[in-house]
């Protein structure tokens, strides 16, 4: 019954994912109209960002994926060191995991396989996202994307457990760290393209970290809501020692196709 239900669940997702793929936005669409000028409008405050964000599908859903990751891990009132070791392990590995998604996934240039050219839809989506950063909606993970954490993130903690690597109420634990972090980063990427203002010294260097990297050189300042990966990995730089970037809105995919155009 219990591999039943897993599969129907798992249909669904698969269903979810394809129908929300096809409806994700193109580079196209997200230029910004030839008319106006580029800018980030008249400033908001943190209400009328949040109203706006959760305007969208993407962070209802994951509202409502944190809000069953509570309830399922409350239901167990067991609390053990287990616990304090896999909160530990996700935040140190988050950074990191923020790096690799952004530099090696999103930023990934398109290859050729033969005659056939080969690009990840999740690349497309993020170079729309630097060719209007102005515009927070593209700068959400797609929604075919939190479809897929819906599915991956419980899978990865029930892996866990079923291994017999942590106790069940640790796996859960880990599930709801996973989407806290996950919407904490939906939420400060989101305010980041908007026009509101840190007021905060936390925030101000996020806010800054972030749109060095939209308007100056994509190739540095990758982490988002957590810095040590850029420490780490080398790729946050002195300001001044960076250089800009004529890439920075295009990800140097023009380019790319040209030269193969040529060859």
């Amino acid at each position: 019954m219990a591999g039943l239900g897993f599969c129907a669940y798992f249909a669904l997702l698969m269903g979810a994912f394809f129908w929300t793929r096809a409806y994700t936005w193109t580079e196209a669409e997200a230029l910004p109209a030839p008319n106006k000028k580029p800018g980030f409008g008249p400033q908001i405050t943190l209400v009328d960002a949040a109203w706006g964000m959760f305007h969208f599908n993407g962070p209802r859903i994951l509202a409502i994926l944190l809000a069953v990751s509570v309830f399922a891990r409350v239901s167990f009132l067991t609390v053990s060191w287990a616990d304090l070791w896999v909160v530990l392990a996700v935040v140190a590995f988050w950074p990191f995991q923020e790096w690799l998604i952004h530099a090696w996934l999103e930023h990934l240039k398109p290859f050729y396989v033969g005659q056939r050219k080969v690009e990840l839809v999740i690349t497309k989506t993020h170079r729309a996202h630097h060719r209007n950063p102005w515009n927070p909606l593209y700068g959400l993970t797609t929604t075919y994307f939190i479809v897929l954490f819906a599915g991956g993130v419980p899978m990865i903690w029930a892996f866990n457990y079923m291994i017999g690597l942590i106790p069940l109420h640790a796996a859960l634990t880990g599930n709801l760290v996973t989407f806290v972090l996950i919407l904490n980063y939906e939420w400060i990427h989101y305010l980041i393209h908007t026009s509101y203002v840190p007021k905060t010294k936390f925030y101000r260097r996020l806010w800054k970290n972030h749109r060095l990297h939209h308007f100056q050189n994509e190739n540095y300042w990758f982490g988002l809501t957590m810095l040590s990966g850029d420490r780490v990995l080398g790729t946050q730089p002195v300001r001044n020692t960076a250089g800009h970037s004529q890439t920075v809105m295009n990800l140097g995919v023009d380019a790319f196709a040209q030269t193969h155009s040529e060859g």
